[in-house]
């Protein structure tokens, strides 16, 4: 039984504020120890339903912040940021199921720590066939591409509400809950951790009770930026409609094919950001 797991950051046991996740600041290295604990759990919990192959996709920031010496052995590693599918590489139609671990609510989302859709700086708001989704919604959508369920969703009670939401039948564990965005009341990572090996098994052996995301002949995915010097930018790429000042639609039969059209539009906002502020 295959395995697959897309980890982000945010949604980590014990973190709150942008000082746990951004390489460099002050509390980044205890940021990736929780990281890799909580990612652990979760492959212990895998092996104990039966998974033979578990392969986990690096999905924050940089792509590159797991512990690799302290991960579970029994993991294969996807790592860096320039990959096609973005957090959902390395899924196919030969995995069995899917665990989001540490994800985040969707930009805007009440008080949900550090909650934005794929890009604070560039993204205001991400719509895929006429509903807004945050990065699980969106995720789970390519994962039913290939037929795949996403069985195990951990981060804040927010992001467990939106999750459960958008994936009927999921499993969450929520390992806090966000106070002000910067913000928690957490539960002790240890604590977090036992639920996250718990729930991560009992998810598995109930996969067939989760169904995978169904699509629609074509796909429809509207981006709101937060600039329209953004927008204006990613309007010239072939196939993207402007439909207002900071707002533009993508239509693809595929929705595996979308991803990486929206991974182009993050590297173009980025060096449009820099011409912007000039950094």
């Amino acid at each position: 039984m295959k395995v697959f797991i897309s980890l982000d950051m945010e949604g980590i046991s014990g973190i709150s504020e942008w000082e746990d996740v951004i390489p460099g600041r002050r509390h980044y290295e205890a940021g990736r120890r929780l990281l890799t604990q909580d990612v652990n759990a979760a492959i212990e919990g895998a092996l104990e339903a039966g998974a033979t192959q578990i392969i986990v996709n690096e999905s924050h920031g940089p792509m590159n912040n797991l512990l690799l010496e302290e991960l579970h052995p029994a993991a294969d590693v996807i790592r860096g940021f320039f990959k096609p599918l973005c957090m959902m590489q390395g899924i196919d139609d030969t995995c069995d199921a899917a665990f989001f671990i540490g994800y985040h609510g969707r930009a805007g989302l009440g008080e949900a720590v550090l909650n934005h859709t794929l890009s604070g700086v560039a993204i205001h708001r991400l719509v895929l066939n006429g509903k807004e989704v945050g990065e699980a919604g969106l995720n789970a959508a390519i994962a039913g591409v290939f037929n795949v369920p996403v069985v195990l969703v951990t981060g804040d009670t927010q992001t467990a509400q939106e999750v459960e939401a958008d994936i009927p039948g999921v499993y969450t564990v929520a390992v806090k809950s966000g106070i002000t965005g910067l913000s928690s009341l957490a539960i002790h990572p240890q604590r977090a951790r036992e639920l996250i090996r718990q729930t991560a098994e009992e998810a598995l052996l109930n996969r067939s009770k989760v169904k995978p995301i169904e699509l629609p002949k074509v796909n429809t995915i509207e981006i709101e930026f937060t600039k329209s010097q953004f927008a204006t930018a990613v309007s010239w790429m072939p196939g993207v409609e402007l439909i207002d000042g900071r707002t533009v639609r993508y239509q693809c039969d595929d929705m595996a094919s979308i991803m990486p059209v929206v991974q182009a539009m993050l590297l173009l906002t980025g060096q449009v950001n820099r011409m912007i502020t000039g950094t």
